[in-house]
């Protein structure tokens, strides 16, 4: 899927309509049809890059490198509103919650309006380093920062009830395998799985040559993308199965910032080279 004018650092999936929207450096937002992939729509062209998106029924929110959200109605492709939340990017975005390069956890109080109007804002500083990644689980909120820490809180309270200490820089991504369960990779190039149950780190695996960037999990694999330019799928655990390259592949040509499951056996990605690829894996019997 070509279209993008400058690299893509995020999108979002809707599953129900089987809609990509993909959003990057070059300030695009756009829509692209997992049916009819040709040719994608664009739908919010901005002044500033995006490093994030989260769909919120029929709204689409994405955050800016300068710490702003722009919210747009999905029926008409209008903007509804630009609210500045962060000082400096905003990485990751959800219904309840965004996190950025100001080590701030925003908590809207009033989430029924939106961002809509007035923003009324609960801000929690929970480092002085940038806020990456999250991962949600029924109790839980887990994020992970650029101190190399990951911290775990109360979903409700979002008071700190643990801290994952193994990485060595940077964590990029978080990715839930079961209720107990958690992989994180970043900068560190490695894939680490942590139980849950003891709040501690019970394997690693050096995954990449460069910085791991996205990991996403479908119920039995488990795929990584890294500025080394490869995606690789994993089995539970974590020993390798498959590495996808350009030479072998036509895979992407620079730093593949995102992948995620579409469904049991389709993935998304997306790269600096500007290019979205739709991928279908195969179970050999």
């Amino acid at each position: 899927m070509k279209g993008h004018k400058d690299a893509i650092y995020n999108f979002v999936l809707d599953r129900a309509t089987r809609t990509i929207y993909s959003a990057g450096a070059g300030g695009y937002l756009v829509a692209w049809q997992v049916d009819n992939p040709e040719r994608g729509k664009l739908i919010l062209q901005s002044g500033e890059a995006f490093y994030s998106i989260t769909k919120v029924e029929n709204t689409l929110r994405v955050g800016s490198r300068n710490g702003k959200v722009y919210e747009v109605d999905l029926a008409t492709n209008t903007l509804l509103s630009t609210t500045q939340l962060h000082e400096g990017g905003v990485f990751f975005l959800g219904p309840k919650y965004s996190g950025g390069e100001d080590g701030v956890l925003l908590r809207p109080r009033t989430i029924s309006a939106g961002l809509t109007g007035s923003f009324d804002k609960n801000e929690m500083i929970l480092s002085t380093d940038s806020l990456r990644c999250v991962a949600i689980s029924e109790s839980s909120m887990f994020v992970g920062a650029s101190d190399n820490m990951i911290y775990q809180l109360d979903k409700e309270t979002y008071s700190v009830t643990n801290i994952l200490k193994g990485h060595t820089n940077s964590v990029f991504d978080l990715e839930l395998i079961d209720d107990n369960t958690l992989v994180s990779t970043g900068r560190d190039a490695t894939i680490r799985a942590w139980d849950l149950t003891i709040g501690k780190q019970v394997h690693s695996v050096p995954a990449h040559e460069y910085q791991a960037k996205s990991l996403s999990y479908n119920g039995k694999l488990l795929i990584s993308s890294s500025m080394d330019k490869t995606i690789k799928l994993w089995d539970e655990e974590l020993d390798l199965l498959k590495v996808i390259d350009y030479e072998r592949y036509a895979g992407h040509t620079n730093c593949i910032n995102k992948v995620e499951w579409l469904d049991d056996d389709t993935f998304v990605s997306c790269s600096d080279d500007r290019d979205l690829i739709l991928w279908k894996v195969e179970i050999m019997p």
